[in-house]
């Protein structure tokens, strides 16, 4: 039994250890590689006390045979026979409390590498979101007055305008894309050039109006939605920091997140958790397994690694909010019910605005969005729920 565990265990090693180093460049594998290791840990760590576990059993069987066989009318026999049993029943015990514990430590150690991958899909984000020209690109697409054409048309109309009812827009409305509009169609249609010029210039900038008029509120939702996913980003990164010095402070681990990744310091997180664990191991030589078991460090870690799976939930959840509105953004986008007529007079950085969200949308089903860890076998493990 006990080479058929190890070689299994060998085996499922080699394994994963040739699908993680063959997909090293593929993120979401980072987390598929993290919950085969989980599992595969797991299970040879549960086989190994399971089999001492099956071993104390058969002792304790053969023990109460010869209880059995010797109570009532060999009482010395029957006495050692009894505090044999009670001296397995606590092995059988303590054994317990230390599978526990070494399934909570890999619980901790797996969720260093959750947080540690999480953490650079958040930044990640927040350098696409830094990066991105949507509010520039907007800026300019809804306001009339950015383009080359409807300044000309105006310089024009001022030229020709009705010297009778001429009439001078205020600076605050000039850049409201609806006033302004209206405005220059009025001005073109009380000017005194001739009726064939007037068409000619509300041809040159029909588009122009049509578009910004249009799509002015449409674009003004992608800009405000955009700016509250990139906030909502930063503080999904705040949090994951707060994690991180929550979790490492359980194992008396103090530096940032921030510090322990440009510093490559995971060793050193790695190695206080052995001694955490070391010294809660130790208190059983003393006979205290049963107290320690339930002692505040132990709680602590355990609470953390809980936050682990809850901080899963909440970045599994962004990301399919993301996802959700950067979908929105392309159907606006891809409305405009005149943009095969107005093809040419649309500006380039309409193009550039449709790149961005084609190109979010990819990157938030590809790179960011990571389905395996939204199954319930991950958040139990870091639970430690069907172990």
């Amino acid at each position: 039994m006990k080479n058929a565990v190890t070689t299994m265990a060998t085996i499922c090693s080699l394994l994963l250890t040739t699908l993680c180093h063959a997909h090293t460049s593929d993120d979401s594998l980072g987390f598929q590689c993290i919950l085969v290791k989980f599992q595969t840990e797991s299970a040879a760590t549960l086989a190994f006390y399971q089999q001492k576990q099956a071993k104390l059993s058969a002792q304790l069987a053969a023990i109460d045979l010869e209880l059995a066989a010797s109570a009532g009318h060999k009482k010395r026999k029957f006495h050692r026979a009894l505090v044999a049993k009670l001296r397995l029943m606590d092995t059988q015990a303590m054994l317990e409390e230390q599978s526990d514990i070494s399934m909570l430590k890999i619980r901790y150690r797996k969720g260093i590498d959750l947080i540690r991958v999480m953490y650079e899909k958040i930044l990640g984000l927040d350098h696409h979101f830094t990066g991105l020209h949507t509010y520039q690109n907007i800026t300019t697409l809804s306001n009339p007055n950015s383009y080359p054409e409807f300044e000309k048309a105006k310089e024009m109309i001022e030229k020709n305008k009705n010297k009778r009812y001429s009439l001078k827009l205020p600076a605050l409305l000039e850049t409201n894309p609806l006033v302004s509009g209206t405005f220059m169609l009025v001005g073109l249609l009380m000017g005194e050039s001739s009726q064939d010029v007037k068409e000619e210039e509300a041809g040159k900038i029909a588009c122009i109006l049509d578009f910004t008029v249009r799509m002015n509120a449409d674009l003004g939702v992608i800009n405000n939605e955009t700016e509250f996913l990139k906030n909502a980003n930063q503080t999904l990164l705040q949090d994951c920091q707060r994690l991180f010095a929550d979790y490492g402070k359980a194992v008396g681990y103090h530096t940032s997140l921030e510090d322990c990744r440009n510093l490559d310091d995971w060793e050193t997180l790695f190695q206080k958790l052995d001694e955490k664990m070391a010294d809660i191991e130790d208190g059983f030589s003393d006979g205290k397994g049963v107290v320690l078991a339930n002692s505040r460090d132990l709680v602590n870690i355990e609470f953390a690694t809980q936050r682990v799976s809850d901080f899963i939930g909440k970045y599994s959840n962004f990301i399919g909010q993301g996802t959700q509105y950067y979908q929105k953004f392309d159907h606006i986008v891809n409305t405009y019910q005149n943009e095969a007529v107005c093809q040419a007079q649309l500006p380039l950085q309409f193009e550039e605005l449709k790149k961005d969200i084609s190109s979010t949308i990819e990157k938030f089903h590809n790179t960011y969005n990571l389905p395996e860890i939204q199954g319930s076998r991950l958040k139990d493990l870091m639970y430690g729920v069907g172990e």
